[in-house]
């Protein structure tokens, strides 16, 4: 069994919490240490009980709270060598430092955490999926473009956190700069609802049931229209098996899944 639980989700910061039998994970910290702490304490959980956070890159959305967990909470903290080479404003004692390469498998007490790269624009960005109890959870955001290599990576999860950052349309007419425009839009910018709902299908298609659709834009999506286009996308395949799709909450704290 697998107790997964999205803690924050979006622009303004990312955090999952993930437990196993024996292993309690976070998936990123890009809030505040004191957020983190409320969020894990409405689910039972203290900060205390982590063993470790896996981070995904360097972007602040997902580092943000780092500095003060590690000093307060001496908690283990595993990033590749370019991503901590790009961490190093955080000022990160070097006892909580873990290392491992993109691509890499590597362990937490009973959980298997299996790292694969993806395409953004940060310095050594992963996905991760994270196996325990003869189940498997993929955690992938800040996906600038889908490869099939992505597609081989996830399927076969008992579920799957992608991002839908935004619409076409209400970014294109947001008031975003356009250089932001264009970097958001690029092969390692992030994934438009229509592009997920693509990736989706696929994963579906493979076998997969469950899907959280998370890191919408808070400028340029809406939850509404991010699950209808993607539900719209899985409703138009010959596949008829259930399935179960949902939003990641931005700032309150989703209900636990428990995947057995």
């Amino acid at each position: 069994m697998i107790k997964f639980c999205n803690l924050f989700s979006g622009s303004s910061g990312n955090s999952t919490y993930i437990e196993s039998e024996n292993a309690k994970i976070l998936v990123d910290a890009g809030v505040s240490c004191l957020k983190i702490t409320k969020a894990l304490a409405s689910i039972g959980v203290e900060l205390d009980e982590i063993n470790a956070i896996i981070i995904s890159h360097e972007h602040i959305d997902h580092t943000k709270g780092l500095t003060t967990i590690a000093k307060k909470h001496n908690t283990p903290i595993y990033a590749t060598p370019k991503t901590w080479s790009n961490m190093e404003s955080l000022k990160i004692d070097e006892n909580c430092r873990r290392t491992f390469e993109a691509g890499e498998t590597f362990e937490i007490a009973d959980i298997k955490v299996e790292s694969f790269s993806i395409p953004h624009d940060a310095a050594d960005p992963c996905g991760f999926s994270i196996y325990a109890g003869g189940k498997k959870v993929t955690v992938a955001t800040d996906i600038g473009h889908v490869e099939d290599s992505l597609i081989d990576q996830m399927s076969g999860s008992d579920m799957v956190l992608v991002e839908s950052n935004y619409d076409c349309d209400t970014l294109l007419c947001g008031p975003y700069p356009y250089c932001l425009k264009k970097r958001i839009l690029s092969d390692v910018g992030h994934l438009s609802n229509e592009a997920t709902s693509k990736l989706v299908r696929r994963l579906y298609e493979a076998g997969v049931s469950n899907f959280v659709l998370g890191h919408l834009s808070k400028e340029n999506n809406f939850p509404e229209l991010a699950y209808q286009t993607v539900l719209n996308e899985i409703n138009s395949s010959k596949q008829k098996t259930p399935f179960n799709l949902s939003i990641a909450k931005r700032d309150t704290i989703d209900d636990v899944m428990e995947i057995v």
